[in-house]
């Protein structure tokens, strides 16, 4: 006899962009996520602050997560557990050089400035505002060579993100996957942008909408990852997590009805 495989599913989802811009797609999101809440485990993986997502979720735009990864996944926050046993064992993965003043230091050149933060400096993300240019990001890539255990992003045009190589949006769902102990075919990844790209560089099936930016969708000649041809973000998403869900569990089709 066939042992059933788990039913459980870890759904990391980028919000800007991603599941927010279509008031429909997001009363959907709310429909699916209270459907198949026993069976799901929900975390925004966003370049927002903390507080920034727990106001859309008062204001009702998203439904409550388990999970809260943000800093562009530098922080992990568990909404079931006050003491964020789970978020101190992610960022306690940290080299102990970790030096914000000297990434400062070196990152700062042409075409690139620091980048002001409304709430405050985060803790594990270096921001610089970048002008776009390829040869003013292989500059700032030269300057930070000497560097060990950094992970540097470009996304936007705009900006440049420099993480704790441990970090970041991609190993904070891989993470998460562990902690869950959940294979990998059981996660699956939304985003639309270039800093997320770290979660498109793992093995987890992908879904990118297509308003996604093409420094996202370069990505979508991987096995795996879907480009979805809709602009409505949240139903999208759980169009597309339905199909990813019943592509693997096509002997379990039950896990919808």
């Amino acid at each position: 006899m066939t042992k059933r495989r788990s039913e459980h599913f870890l759904l990391a989802a980028d919000i800007d962009g991603t599941l927010l811009g279509d008031e429909t797609g997001e009363d959907m999101l709310h429909q699916f996520i209270a459907q198949h809440a026993e069976r799901v485990t929900l975390a925004y993986i966003t370049g927002r602050y903390r507080s920034s997502v727990l106001t859309l979720i008062e204001q009702g735009r998203l439904p409550r997560p388990r999970f809260i990864c943000g800093d562009v996944g530098t922080e992990i926050f568990d909404m079931d557990d006050p003491s964020n046993r789970i978020g101190q064992a992610y960022t306690a993965q940290i080299a102990l050089d970790w030096d914000l003043d000297n990434i400062y230091r070196l990152g700062l050149g042409d075409g690139i400035r620091l980048q002001e933060f409304d709430k405050g400096q985060p803790r594990f993300q270096a921001g610089f505002y970048w002008d776009a240019r390829p040869e003013s990001l292989r500059a700032f890539n030269d300057r930070l060579s000497q560097l060990e255990q950094v992970y540097i992003q470009a996304s936007y045009n705009a900006y440049i993100d420099v993480l704790p190589s441990t970090l970041g949006k991609g190993n904070a769902v891989r993470f998460l996957q562990k902690q869950l102990g959940l294979p990998p075919e059981q996660v699956v990844i939304a985003g639309d942008s270039g800093n997320d790209r770290q979660m498109f560089e793992t093995d987890f099936k992908g879904i990118i909408p297509v308003n996604a930016l093409d420094e996202l969708k370069a990505l979508a000649r991987q096995p795996g990852i879907i480009i979805v041809p809709i602009r409505r973000r949240a139903a999208y998403w759980t169009d597309c997590v339905t199909s990813v869900l019943l592509e693997y569990h096509d002997e379990q089709s039950s896990f919808l009805t």
